[in-house]
């Protein structure tokens, strides 16, 4: 497994998980994201502030048959999934050193900050934000941060268990009363609010050479 930059060569595949991802939030709440903004995906790639998880090896026929059946995009062929080679993208994510629109004032605190962590829906369940954030730790030492980063809407009971179980603690909502209308705020900001959340990066973080690409080795138990 590899963490490494996005490319502009990408963009296909960025669009289609995140269509993916939409669908699959518009199934589990009424909050949900509201298309891709493509400017801010090309400048993030500008920036090298998009990042990407590539796997290698051999996708199991059974495990690909079951995940793709569940977004309903069984590939035709009499009714099964056939074995695809990889390297594949299994996730997207990106990376922000400010969000003063959500964290305000907190937002002088030295921090990075995580946003649409998307995984590919037939890679679903290999842990793959947990090693985001064992990702993230490297990255942030290295550049003097002292926490990691992320929000959640206030709806979504399963995110806000997750994150809590991979030690992000709760810091209170941030909500966006009487913005509906303001560009400056994205519509899935509105209503019930932002769940904030942070991890403070361990000082003995071990810290790896992140400019390019970061090699890692999945845990069994992941």
């Amino acid at each position: 497994m590899t963490i490494t930059h996005t490319t502009i060569e990408d963009l296909d595949t960025i669009r289609e998980l995140f269509g993916l991802a939409i669908q699959y939030q518009q199934s589990k709440a009424a909050n949900h994201w509201h298309g891709m903004d493509e400017a801010l995906i090309k400048r993030e790639i500008g920036e090298h502030l998009h990042w990407k998880i590539v796997e290698e090896g051999i996708v199991e026929e059974k495990m690909m048959r079951e995940k793709m059946m569940r977004e309903k995009r069984m590939v035709a062929g009499r009714g099964r999934v056939r074995e695809q080679a990889l390297p594949a993208i299994v996730c997207f994510f990106s990376v922000a050193f400010a969000d003063s629109l959500v964290w305000d004032e907190r937002d002088a605190d030295p921090s990075l900050y995580l946003h649409r962590i998307i995984t590919n829906p037939a890679f679903r369940g290999r842990g793959y934000v947990k090693h985001i954030i064992a990702w993230a730790e490297s990255f942030g030492a290295a550049a003097g941060k002292r926490y990691i980063r992320l929000d959640t809407h206030v709806d979504n009971q399963r995110l806000n268990a997750y994150y809590q179980e991979c030690g992000f603690v709760f810091c209170g909502v941030k909500k966006f009363d009487g913005q509906e209308g303001n560009p400056g705020v994205p519509r899935h900001y509105l209503g019930s609010g932002l769940s904030l959340y942070e991890r403070e990066i361990p000082i003995d973080a071990f810290v790896q050479d992140v400019s390019g690409s970061f090699k890692m080795t999945p845990n069994a138990d992941s």
